[in-house]
């Protein structure tokens, strides 16, 4: 250990100041310089991040206050959209803004209370809400209220043959099996089959005073609502009737023409 005391006061490694201090003391005296690294850099100030979405957001309820509160898609030109800015910082402003009703683009500078800033520019693209389901649903299944959830898209691109409405969906079912979170044609769905082709159902016919009921065969399927062909099984004929529920229908001719044999 004596001969590296010479090369560390008079060799060609040369050390000044506080390192050379460090390096000749023992272990134990060390240690408060490290420890006055660690105040140093607890002294940092704290900062955070504003991004682009929440940047986005605040942008978004500008733009519907100036375009009669129809909801807009915000769509910035190039990257760098996000701000750092103060842990305790309240946040953000938007100034200098500007918008144009006729193509949806936007300007402005976005402002920290810590005096930094940058400018944002892009387009704000009108959306509108339309129903879609939450979980695939296949063929036999009744949608209810609680299987749609809302969809955000693009306002007019989907038109005609398009479902915009729940009430279009709720009580139908697919007429192949449908994917979670896509917009739903007009064509994918119908009214649920409350019989069945070559089926029983209950024949009722009515009269003042009088109902007759007997066993029928469905020629063809039938939603309620539908007018279908039913053959009495009694007497071997067939006749029109209206499906007013699961396997039930309401024979529209005359109460005799069921009962006769």
């Amino acid at each position: 250990m004596a001969s590296l005391r010479p090369l560390l006061l008079t060799g060609p490694l040369l050390l000044s100041g506080m390192a050379a201090f460090a390096l000749a003391l023992p272990l134990a005296a060390a240690k408060p310089v490290a420890a006055q690294t660690m105040v140093a850099s607890a002294g940092i100030s704290a900062t955070r991040v504003i991004g682009e979405r929440e940047i986005g957001r605040r942008i978004a309820d500008m733009v519907k206050q100036r375009n009669g509160g129809r909801p807009v898609e915000i769509h910035f030109h190039g990257l760098g959209n996000e701000i750092e800015v103060p842990a305790a910082s309240a946040g953000f402003q938007v100034e200098e803004f500007s918008f144009d009703s006729r193509n949806g683009r936007f300007y402005g500078t976005v402002a920290s209370s810590a005096a930094s800033s940058i400018k944002v520019s892009g387009r704000a693209q009108p959306v509108e809400a339309i129903p879609v389901l939450k979980s695939r649903i296949t063929t036999g299944q009744v949608i209810t209220r609680g299987d749609i959830e809302w969809l955000q898209v693009p306002a007019n691109r989907y038109g005609a043959g398009y479902i915009d409405r729940i009430e279009e969906l709720v009580g139908q079912t697919p007429r192949r099996a449908l994917a979670a979170g896509l917009p739903i044609r007009n064509a994918d769905i119908g009214k649920p089959e409350a019989i069945t082709k070559n089926g029983l159902v209950t024949m009722v016919a009515q009269a003042p005073g009088l109902t007759i009921t007997t066993t029928g065969r469905a020629m063809e399927a039938g939603s309620v609502g539908d007018v279908v062909q039913v053959m009495n099984l009694q007497s071997k004929r067939t006749v029109q009737a209206t499906v007013t529920g699961m396997n039930l229908v309401q024979v529209i001719t005359a109460p005799n023409i069921i009962a006769s044999n």
